[in-house]
């Protein structure tokens, strides 16, 4: 096997990882919050049931389900991009931008918040950190663990993304056989 298949089986392993993470996630939470959303709204408007748990809880899994699909709609191409420019640009020129963004931006960017991440939800587990609202939920870190887990899942489709552009940019200049990075 050739280091360019290497690096490209590389990238598909961790492109097809984040995204089944990715869909995942949605197909768990997103109906649990749409769900815990209704009984929340329902209950306030007809039954004088809810409650700032049922409130803390929805924020919590928007949250989850925000921060876990990061990297699945990065991968999937699906983040905001200034498509009126990149259409005009040549592949070989998007491939430059999105490996200068991804080395330059995206993976400092989401190791720092890993790191720092991990360090803030594990002294919130250390310190039993809980709601602030009388009455809101205990387990704070589990929420502050989101925030390195969906960064880490977003670093590892930015890892992806970094090598596709480099094998579009390793193939000689005049090969532009496809509008895209090879693989996305």
């Amino acid at each position: 096997m050739t280091m360019r298949a290497m690096l490209q089986a590389l990238a598909s392993f961790l492109d097809g990882t984040v995204r089944r993470i990715g869909a995942a996630v949605a197909v768990v939470l997103l109906p649990v919050l749409i769900a815990v959303t209704v009984f929340d709204v329902v209950g306030r408007q007809y039954g004088n049931v809810g409650s700032s748990r049922l409130q803390e809880l929805e924020w919590y899994l928007f949250f989850g389900l925000v921060l876990l699909t990061f990297g699945s709609t990065y991968v999937s191409d699906g983040h905001v991009r200034i498509d009126v420019l990149r259409a005009r640009l040549t592949p070989r020129a998007q491939a430059w931008i999105e490996a200068f963004g991804c080395a330059l931006l995206l993976l400092p960017a989401c190791a720092m918040i890993v790191v720092y991440g991990i360090d803030s939800a594990v002294l919130s587990f250390e310190q039993g950190e809980r709601s602030r609202a009388a009455l809101g939920l205990p387990y704070r870190w589990l929420v502050k663990a989101l925030v390195p887990a969906g960064m880490g899942l977003l670093l590892l489709a930015g890892i992806a993304a970094l090598l596709r552009a480099a094998l579009a940019l390793s193939r000689p200049s005049g090969d532009d056989s496809s509008s895209e990075p090879e693989g996305r």
